[in-house]
């Protein structure tokens, strides 16, 4: 198994930063001496892939976020190998990922996103589970969302197989009621690797036909929904007692900071 992150974003929520948002202190850990030091946000997310068996992440970065390979090195103060891959298009999470799709191999990718902090621990492991049993392609991990939450939609079978994904980017989108599900992260089979690869290049043409102006940025969501409509095996694992926050805002930011220990473990 291996991590795929996703850590291109240009963080335009928040505003002016000292350093990647991926780097933002949440919580503190234990150092040697019993000193107790920063823990970054990505750093809950690397733990929990970890926790499910990945020893290998791949962090995925653009031009100018060397501060992340700087904190994180080659990954050994982890207990894991950490290496980092460069993207140049400006198109979205897609593309993020896809610059991983040569070096995963016929492993099974555990993907999120390093700025949404999740719970329980064991998101990974079940997750996985569930794609063995279920022999899907892609499982996504899907958790309550209000309806305050502006996330993508999604409908599922009774299986879990899903029949429908919606980007809240997409014109199609609307609010769900109260606690609908949502998706937070995902596992994939070398299957969905190999899709991802394909519906990029689809993307990309799109992306260059449009010419100058500013370009279309698409979300991972359109990935999944063009694999559902293709064909694939799309499941699901759902957390009913699950959480997640996206720190992405200051105001967020500031709610996951005021209880950090709630996303450790």
């Amino acid at each position: 198994m291996v991590g795929v992150i996703p850590a291109a974003g240009r963080a335009t929520r928040l505003g002016a930063l000292p350093s990647s948002k991926e780097l933002l202190p949440i919580g503190t850990q234990a150092a040697k001496g019993g000193e107790r030091r920063p823990k970054v946000v990505a750093q809950y997310l690397i733990e929990k892939m970890q926790l499910a068996g990945a020893s290998r992440i791949y962090i995925v970065l653009r031009s100018g976020k060397w501060d992340i390979a700087d904190y994180f090195g080659d990954g050994s103060r982890l207990g894991l190998s950490i290496a980092y891959l460069l993207v140049d298009e400006p198109y979205g999470p897609p593309f993020t990922a896809n610059q991983a799709t040569p070096f995963v191999g016929d492993a099974i990718v555990l993907f999120g996103f390093p700025d949404i902090l999740l719970q329980p621990a064991n998101i990974f492991s079940l997750a996985v589970e569930r794609l063995r049993v279920s022999k899907a392609d892609i499982v996504i991990g899907t958790f309550p969302a209000r309806h305050a939450d502006n996330v993508d939609s999604i409908e599922t079978a009774p299986s879990g197989r899903v029949r429908r994904l919606v980007p809240k980017e997409d014109p199609d989108h609307v609010l769900r009621p109260a606690h609908h599900p949502t998706y937070m992260f995902a596992v994939w089979r070398p299957s969905f690797t190999a899709f991802l690869r394909a519906d990029v290049e689809r993307l990309r043409a799109i992306a260059h036909a449009q010419g100058a102006g500013l370009p279309p940025e698409w979300p991972m969501g359109t990935v999944i929904a063009s694999a559902i409509a293709a064909g694939l095996h799309v499941n699901s694992m759902f957390y009913d007692n699950g959480r997640f926050l996206d720190i992405g805002t200051p105001d967020r930011l500031v709610a996951a900071r005021a209880k950090p220990e709630a996303w450790n473990g």
